[in-house]
């Protein structure tokens, strides 16, 4: 059928298509000719089917059907779109942009490489909120119904093109016979789309008798409840589009020898025999199987080649498939590595032997040359495999760019869509000047420089002569037609083909008079199984690849891939499904008629795996947990916890100054280095801490000796207000002081912001020499002048020895300390007096030392404390054991001797298998691949979080 559209209404190439524009297209009635506006006409008043040749503007018809229906997709009361149904992928692209040039409706394109088979309802959802026009194969639309996802009424337009596929089982005539019948025979008030079909061929058959073809089109019309529309000659049409002229070209057999032939087939199954002998010993089980299937697979295709194309082919397919590359596309999926070797082998093998029966010479010798671009049409995927290398091969054909295109179906060598889009792209732009198809480039695709299509073997139906000759599309092109001189069948054959078309077309105008027959209802109790709360549907149609698609979903690996197994016995008429164990269904048996026992066992297992919740109410392989198991909601990650400090730290002085009351805990820090030991530090709280602190100790794994630390309680105080005040720090000494202040003292210097420890004295003033680092020297009221801009006043006051305040450090954290600089090290500085601010004294070195390690002591009594109240608030449960609550807060970040990870190893490990245990027993029916993603959604960390926040310990 057509393609993109000409400003006179036929197709066109790529180049036609522009971007689409800002405004609103300009309306194509205005290029239609008549007889589109014809159909258009009859599409309106009712559901058509358009039976036109090929490159007449059907596509046309659509669109101006589509601009007619876009206010009811457009209206916001009641959310419809248009579905325009394309048999292959590759028109998935091509009809989408026609519309999108002609029309102003949103259009988006649906194809299985989307993964559209594993969306869900809601991903449709949202795909489909916004679209008006959607272009896609049909199988997808079948799928989308049988799962109701959507509905038949939520569809204005339903456009089939190439409808001659709406016949048997197809996705085409089961959408019919599923949906739309039985929509049209209920008492239901709900809308039904308006059917629209074009194709260029109404037979889809071999027989070619004038009585069958009422019938086929009576079908079809019934079926699609739709009447046909087409004109009453070829010649109605040839004024507007070009026809191929078609030529029968006779070729006589290139018969070889008796005796060669049998050479030939003796050396090829002496070659397969030696190989699959030489299996044996070597491979075992499926992958010996495998393989044997694989080589006698091999054999047929290289005799076939041999009878139909000629030595030379069936050796040049041979040496295709001893290419590593080429042997995995060949079987369309991953050989193993050693099948692999073993049909590489014999493929290489039986190339060199082939080889040997060719004569020396060139293919192609005196080739008339021409500048056509061409399309070669063979039935076998293999012959489109080896013709290609057979053109490029050709002296007289150097400069033309060969290409093959095959169907992924065909279990030989596979392509993408992508590779299709690029090879007919190219074809359009002049890169590749002759195309080998299979029938995969029969139907609908456009190809407008095309002027000769040669038809490699004869056309299987009517429909492929039709389609693969509305190929050629360009002014005076040719279809040729090869045919065995002497093979008078195939020529009366390709005589009837031709006249196939009229007749059709008389056919179609005799019966528009009869009104449709109502369709028999197809969906009977006993074929169907429905989900009453969504309308889901399994039917005997469907059945099967609903549980193959099941059993892809179960847990598989590289060495196990789960596929159902059918144990038939004709003879009782019953049959029994085996399914993966990981299945909760092992087995279902049934018993009926014989022809459909597999797709009635089928159903039967559907709706078990349904019942039990293996299915979805989507009639989908049940990938979620279930609902009451997952966490409802995720808690975010919060950077800004508040702090928490023990409320034995803190208190206002007027709430219990009145008291007086103070709990004293004495500290002894012992292997302290530089200090007398033990030394004691006492610790006044306003209250008990409780029997935990009664008596205490831990290490500070961060000092060069490992201090230890005991916290001993020795009593109660009473200190009045007047004896707890103390000096405050900030009231620093400025001004004229005793020097016997100084020594022992720490001072602060405002001029760099630093704290100093004083020892002494020196025997130096301001105009001492102060030695630089260059090897110069300076006076110290000169450096200090130039360092710092400050002029000192009292230049015979003898300078102070002091060195910087010890840093305090985190004494928890484990590591390696460095050896402290002994003082007159480069932390030792001459200090002018008038320069420091006398921040205590006195203070021995000793003090300051053991003082620097009370900020550590401090933080693991407010952690003890953290646990304590945590553990009263876990209950009485947790106390009665010595559970270590600190351990378990601490994390290995902290850099601690100690931390959680060894609690948290067992702790995952515990809540693992308690968490394992309930999940197998209360769903003994999923298998390990649901029962793993339950468990996971059970102690994930946002679980966890959850039930952190609801038991109120995101406070801690």
């Amino acid at each position: 059928m057509g393609g993109p559209l000409t400003a006179a209404g036929g197709d066109a190439g790529a180049a036609a298509v522009e971007p689409l524009r800002p405004q609103p297209p300009p309306d194509p009635k205005t290029m239609a000719r008549w007889y589109q506006l014809e159909a258009l006409e009859r599409a309106v008043r009712g559901n058509t089917v358009a039976f036109l040749e090929t490159g007449s503007g059907k596509t046309l018809i659509a669109v101006m059907l589509l601009r007619a229906y876009a206010h009811r997709v457009r209206r916001p009361d009641s959310r419809r779109f248009a579905v325009f149904l394309v048999p292959t992928v590759v028109l998935v692209g091509q009809q989408a942009r026609v519309v999108e040039q002609h029309t102003d409706l949103v259009v988006k394109q649906f194809y299985g490489e989307m993964g559209v088979d594993f969306w869900d309802a809601a991903t449709w959802r949202g795909v489909l909120e916004d679209g008006e026009v959607l272009v896609m194969t049909p199988q997808i639309l079948l799928d989308n119904l049988r799962h109701s996802f959507f509905r038949l009424q939520d569809i204005a337009l339903l456009i089939f093109d190439e409808c001659h596929h709406a016949r048997g089982n197809t996705p085409y005539a089961c959408i019919f016979k599923e949906f739309y019948h039985p929509q049209l025979n209920s008492s239901a008030s709900d809308p039904l789309p308006r059917i629209f079909g074009m194709s260029a061929s109404l037979i889809y058959s071999k027989d070619l008798n004038r009585d069958k073809y009422s019938k086929q089109i009576s079908e079809i019309e019934n079926l699609m409840n739709s009447k046909v529309y087409t004109v009453d000659s070829e010649s109605a049409l040839s004024e507007y589009i070009p026809f191929a002229s078609t030529k029968i070209v006779h070729f006589d057999d290139s018969n070889i020898s008796s005796e060669l032939h049998a050479n030939i087939l003796s050396c090829l199954n002496r070659l397969t025999k030696k190989h699959i002998e030489a299996l044996d010993g070597k491979l075992h089980g499926s992958s010996l199987e495998n393989a044997k299937q694989r080589i006698s697979k091999l054999r047929r295709t290289f005799e076939y080649c041999i009878y139909d194309l000629g030595v030379w082919l069936a050796a040049k397919a041979a040496e295709v498939q001893s290419y590593k590359e080429n042997i995995l596309s060949f079987w369309g999926e991953t050989l193993d590595k050693n099948v692999e070797g073993f049909i590489r082998n014999y493929s290489e093998e039986v190339h060199r032997e082939l080889s040997c029966f060719l004569k020396n010479g060139h293919i192609g010798e005196n080739f008339p040359a021409d500048s056509q671009d061409w399309i070669l049409t063979p039935k076998r995927v293999i012959t489109s495999i080896v013709l290609e290398p057979l053109l490029s091969s050709i002296h007289q054909m150097s400069g033309w760019n060969v290409k093959h295109m095959a169907g992924n179906r065909s279990g030989l060598l596979s392509q993408r869509r992508k590779n299709h889009t690029e090879i007919v792209e190219s074809f359009r732009k002049g890169k590749v000047h002759i195309i080998i198809a299979t029938q995969i480039l029969e139907e609908g695709l456009d190809v407008p420089s095309c002027n000769l299509v040669i038809r490699f073997d004869q056309s299987a139906t009517v429909c492929s002569f039709i389609q693969s000759r509305g190929r050629a599309r360009m002014e005076n092109s040719d279809y040729l037609l090869l045919v065995g001189r002497g093979d008078v069948e195939a020529h009366t054959k390709a005589k009837k083909f031709l006249a196939s078309g009229q007749i059709m077309r008389e056919e179609s105008l005799r019966l528009g008079s009869i009104s449709c027959q109502q369709l028999e209802n197809t969906l009977c109790e006993d074929t169907y199984y429905r989900v009453d709360s969504t309308r889901a549907i399994v039917t005997l149609n469907s059945s099967v690849p609903l549980i193959h698609f099941f059993c892809s979903k179960l847990p598989s690996d590289e060495y196990f891939k789960p596929l159902p197994r059918f144990d038939i016995d004709k003879a009782s008429g019953t049959c029994t499904l085996h399914l993966p164990k990981s299945s909760p269904v092992q087995t279902v048996n049934v018993e009926g008629e014989v022809s459909i026992l597999k797709e009635t066992v089928c159903l039967k297992a559907c709706q078990e795996l349904h019942a039990i919740g293996a299915l979805t109410d989507s009639l989908l392989p049940e990938l979620d947990v279930p609902c009451d198991e997952e966490p409802d909601i995720v808690v975010e990650n919060q950077f800004e916890q508040p702090a928490y400090f023990p409320e034995e730290f803190v208190d206002n002085w007027h709430s219990f100054s009145r008291l007086g009351i103070y709990y004293c805990y004495k500290i002894s820090l012992e292997g302290c280095p530089k200090t007398a030991s033990p030394t004691d530090i006492l610790l006044a709280l306003k209250c008990d801490l409780g029997s935990d602190f009664t008596s205490s100790s831990f290490k500070l794994p961060g000092g060069q000796d490992n201090a230890s630390v005991t916290m001993k309680y020795v009593g109660i105080i009473h200190l009045n207000q007047e004896q707890y005040e103390v000096v405050i720090l900030t009231n620093t000494k400025d001004g004229p002081f005793c020097r016997c202040i100084l020594k022992n003292s720490i001072v602060w210097t405002p001029h760099n912001n630093m704290f100093y420890v004083v020892s002494g004295f020196l025997d130096l003033h301001a105009n001492s020499l102060l030695p630089q680092h260059d090897g110069t020297v300076v006076i110290y009221k000169d450096y200090f002048k130039t360092r710092h801009g400050l002029t000192l006043t009292f230049e015979n006051q003898p300078l102070l020895a002091a060195s910087k305040l010890v840093k305090v450090r985190n004494f928890l954290h484990k590591c390696y300390s460095k050896k402290e600089k002994e003082p007159g090290g480069r932390y030792s500085v001459e200090l002018p007096p008038e320069l420091c601010r006398i921040i205590m004294s006195p203070v021995s070195a000793n003090n300051l030392h053991i003082f620097s390690y009370v900020p550590s002591i401090m933080f693991r009594i407010q952690c003890m404390l953290l646990s304590v109240k945590l553990k009263v608030q876990l209950g009485p449960t947790v106390q009665q054991f010595d559970v270590p609550i600190l351990e378990a807060l601490t994390t290995k970040k902290c850099q601690e001797e100690f931390s959680q990870e060894s609690l948290e190893t067992l702790g995952d490990s515990f809540l693992k298998y308690v968490t394992t245990r309930h999940l197998f027993s209360e769903y003994r029916l999923q298998h390990e691949g649901i029962l793993t993603k339950m468990k996971k959604n059970l102690i994930s960390n946002a679980a966890l979080c959850q039930l952190a926040c609801s038991s109120n310990l995101v406070v801690l």
